[in-house]
């Protein structure tokens, strides 16, 4: 085992370069003292990266803590380096605390996912950001520290090599895969996700996956529900490296409060999507012009697998595709003349075994037969297309003539038809249904049905 030089007391150090620690694997000893002298101890929750001159504490309780902060302006804090056994102190000065703004947000989402991964969000609430002056940042002396961990790959080159492939993408479906197995090849990410937003139902729907038993397409997230969700919500990256830790400990406050009549608090664990037990997860919004357009979700069985290094690198990557997202929407064609009108429908040529195909109006879930198969803007597109096959036997449609069909409710810009469909798309070829969207050219595409349509609405 290679074992570095030991730390001297006197060597101030850069705060950016040791930004790893403020993960919470080791929890952060705060020291402070009052205005009369007398010092007290305790274990923070969270220490936030801001810049490399500032720091953030999270604000929960006014405790002793926090009294003294107020009555000095000044404390300590140190931090253990969980890869190198390596320590530092912090002298600290306080400057403010703030409700509002990029800081604020980020370390609330991140209390929020922890929260919701253990049912304590009646307990877990951030009151403030305590933004701190960092005055000095110093080792401490005495320790043999171990080698650091190399890191997985060239993150920076890697982000590069993401981005480019993105830009040569040009169709929609494309860009969805190739940018999942652009994180595997470059960035080492083995499980991830891409899920768009639903704004009008306020849920997250999964139109491409990697690295997972089942795709999970058609999948939905609650916004507010999960890393994912949080991320949503906030509009700020989450990034959570030790999942089972944090569900051991929310557990047991969870007790505690119970036990000292804090509330009925839910005792249900919200389910991971992807991974049954992830260890680390890290949650990018999709963000542009001002809205959350969906989540690149990546996920890892090993503790602390992301860094600050990996949330910067998808932070980088999610801007293009959010970008490629919007653009990537093909060219759509006039619809074609129908072939029947809705007075004189036009019997059904197929021959062959009958689809049933039920739907939920208020949901527009679609099952086949007595099995589920989609719900919500795609579920509203089959059963659109569905009846129009049986009602005029028409087979070819486009783009632009579900766009503006008023009985879709699509929303506005933020539609993403093109998504639904490939959505539909792959939902469809993954249960091997009788039913098949097939593409026909740009902006149009066939629907395929092998046997006799039966339509039932509910």
């Amino acid at each position: 085992m290679t074992v570095a030089a030991p730390l001297t007391e006197d060597r101030a150090i850069a705060l950016k370069s040791v930004r790893r620690m403020f993960e919470g694997v080791i929890p952060a000893v705060m020291c402070s003292v009052s205005a009369e002298g007398m010092p007290h101890l305790c274990f923070l929750s969270q220490v936030e990266y801001v810049d490399d001159a500032h720091v953030a504490l999270s604000f929960q309780f006014f405790n002793r803590s926090r009294e003294n902060v107020l009555a000095t302006r000044r404390c300590t804090v140190s931090v253990d380096d969980p890869y190198t056994a390596a320590g530092i102190r912090m002298q600290l000065l306080y400057l403010r605390t703030e409700t509002s703004g990029p800081v604020f947000e980020r370390m609330k989402a991140k209390l929020a996912g922890i929260a919701a991964h253990s049912g304590m969000d009646k307990v877990y609430h951030l009151q403030g950001a305590d933004i701190y002056l960092v005055q000095s940042v110093r080792e401490v002396a005495g320790r043999r520290a171990l080698q650091a961990p190399q890191p997985r790959c060239d993150v920076r080159e890697a982000t590069r090599a993401v981005i480019d492939r993105i830009s040569a993408c040009a169709d929609m479906a494309t860009l969805l895969d190739d940018t999942l197995e652009a994180l595997r090849s470059h960035l080492c990410i083995d499980h991830s996700m891409i899920l768009l937003a639903d704004p009008a139902r306020q849920v997250l729907y999964t139109v491409a996956s990697l690295g997972y038993e089942s795709s999970g397409i058609g999948a939905e997230i609650p916004v507010g529900h999960g890393v994912a969700g949080i991320a949503a919500r906030e509009g700020v990256p989450l990034r959570i490296g030790h999942m089972t830790m944090w569900q051991t400990y929310g557990r047991a406050i969870r007790h505690r409060s119970e036990a000292a009549g804090l509330g009925a608090l839910s005792c249900d664990e919200i389910p991971l999507p992807g991974l049954s037990e992830p260890r680390s997860q890290l949650a990018v919004p999709l963000r542009l012009m001002g809205r959350t357009v969906g989540v690149l979700l990546a996920e890892s069985l090993q503790d602390q697998h992301f860094s600050h290094d990996d949330e910067d690198a998808l932070a980088s990557i999610a801007s293009p595709l959010a970008l490629a997202l919007s653009l990537l929407q093909p060219q759509e064609a006039e619809p074609p003349t129908p072939t029947g009108t809705a007075d004189a429908p036009v019997p059904p040529a197929d021959t062959g075994p009958l689809i049933t195909l039920r739907h939920h109006a208020p949901t527009d879930s679609v099952f086949l037969g007595d099995s589920y198969l989609i719900k919500g803007v795609a579920g509203a597109i089959l059963w659109k297309l569905a009846r129009e096959v049986q009602l005029t036997g028409r087979r070819e449609f486009t783009n632009r003539e579900l766009r503006i069909a008023s009985d879709l409710r699509l929303p506005d810009v933020t539609d993403n038809l093109e998504a639904r469909l490939i959505l539909l798309h792959k939902r469809l070829q993954e249960r091997q249904a009788p039913i098949q969207l097939v593409r026909t050219g740009r902006g149009r595409f066939r629907l395929d049905i092998e046997g006799t349509l039966v339509l039932i609405s509910a």
